[in-house]
């Protein structure tokens, strides 16, 4: 199945009201997909871990850090603000790696959820439902247009 690609940008605020969390309750059956976290930016971690050895950690690793669903969302509320992550998820995990284009990356993976200098979310899925909730579950979601 082709993957669809949506972006968010959240309501007319200036603040991006839509969380990472939020995407994630848009997925139905995440536990069953393999999730890779390939890069993240993040400011203040709620449990006073350090943030910067887990942006290191996470960023320079070949492979990017594999977490289940349940890592996932617990990730969705670790920090007091992401301002930067890509996360892929197949339900091969030999898949999950990082990929030389993004395309090859769309190509490849499940799910790839990507937020834009904490701007705007980009989303692409070849779980057509699961796009079809977000773009009328969260503020702001729509088909993205060719070189968004």
């Amino acid at each position: 199945m082709v993957a669809r690609e949506i972006i968010i940008r959240g309501s007319s605020s200036n603040v991006l009201n839509v969380q990472l969390l939020d995407i994630l309750r848009c997925i139905n059956e995440g536990e069953e997909t393999i999730w890779s976290l390939l890069w993240i930016r993040a400011v203040g971690s709620k449990d006073n871990s350090n943030v910067l050895e887990y942006e290191e950690l996470v960023n320079a690793s070949l492979a990017g850090v594999v977490l289940s669903w349940q890592d996932l969302l617990a990730l969705a509320n670790q920090f007091d603000q992401i301002i930067e992550v890509l996360i892929c998820g197949s339900e091969d995990k030999g898949v999950l790696r990082r990929f030389s284009t993004d395309d090859e990356m769309v190509q490849n993976c499940e799910y790839v959820i990507e937020l834009v200098d904490s701007s705007y979310w980009l989303i692409n899925s070849k779980n057509h439902e699961v796009i079809e909730k977000m773009l009328k579950s969260l503020d702001g979601a729509e088909f993205s247009l060719p070189g968004e």
